[in-house]
């Protein structure tokens, strides 16, 4: 599996799709993509990590990813439970034109798009919702716009979307505090102790210090709550780094390399080029065209 998922806007700015299902195992990786990303559940159970949260889905839910977030979603499909959901993804910088007539939503939309959340996740959300019949009612009529029209219809179904979230105050920074914080799970204890220190030399014995228990419970514990192995959750953390400053600096490859916390070269390449899917100069290259 590929560790960043192009999803290609760069040509089609926008993506709808709607009502996917997948009937076989439904297992996931850690991988990030560009642009925004809603992902609104009609049928499943499972979780996602997110933000270095792990967060339930079930039916109902509906889920905001930020571009490039580092994620991970793992669901249990059998023949009568299939993963069904809607998937929208956006380019934000093509569409933050058509907000620029709602002052609220704009504002709503940039903090969504660039500033850190506090949560990501509605849930009881039910097929009778307003948002239900919205993405019923685009799909419906999407397919008989030309291609100019179809993204001027997208960008009414962005604001309709967001004027939702907005009146259920979803990602709104006025809320915090206003809610008792819950307990951390192990899982998400570990991953903001990797968010500190993943560029550093990671020693289990020193984060099982931290958490005040064993070393072999904190991997097993991270497996139970992820669904995925620590290690896997590390490499692709740095990886994720690796990519932000292949995008956003000129600094030498190998000097990103000792940045994020891999000191071996050769090994930082190599894993790159497995999780990316081309070399992290091609990976450059291929972003700045």
């Amino acid at each position: 599996m590929k560790f960043f998922e192009d999803v290609e806007l760069h040509e089609i700015p926008y993506r709808f799709s709607y009502r996917r299902i997948t009937s076989e195992n439904y297992k996931g990786f850690y991988h990030c993509h560009q642009g925004m990303e809603f992902l609104y559940v009609y049928q499943g159970t499972g979780q996602i990590v997110v933000n270095s949260k792990v967060y339930p889905i079930q039916s109902g839910t509906f889920l905001y990813l930020q571009p490039y977030q580092l994620h991970h979603i793992q669901v249990e499909v059998h023949p009568d439970a299939p993963f069904e959901r809607t998937i929208i993804s956006l380019e934000p910088s093509i569409f933050g034109h058509y907000f620029a007539s709602f002052p609220h939503l704009n504002v709503y939309f940039q903090h969504l798009w660039k500033n850190e959340l506090e949560e990501q996740v509605l849930y009881q959300i039910d097929d009778n919702s307003f948002i239900s019949h919205l993405f019923q009612h685009h799909n419906d009529g999407f397919s008989k716009y030309q291609l100019d029209a179809k993204q001027q219809n997208f960008a009414l179904l962005l604001l309709q979307t967001f004027q939702f979230l907005y009146a259920k105050g979803f990602g709104n920074p006025m809320d915090h505090g206003l809610n008792p914080q819950r307990q951390l799970r192990y899982s998400e204890k570990i991953m903001n102790w990797i968010e500190a220190h993943y560029s550093e030399e990671i020693s289990l014995d020193t984060l099982a210090d931290h958490l005040h228990i064993s070393k072999y419970y904190v991997s097993r514990i991270f497996k139970q709550e992820t669904g995925a192995t620590l290690m896997d959750y590390i490499l692709a953390r740095r990886i994720r780094q690796a990519c932000l400053l292949l995008t956003t600096s000129n600094k030498g490859i190998e000097q990103i390399s000792i940045e994020v916390g891999m000191n071996n070269f050769p090994y930082f390449c190599q894993a790159f080029k497995k999780l990316v899917g081309m070399t992290p100069m091609k990976y450059r290259k291929k972003l700045q065209q």
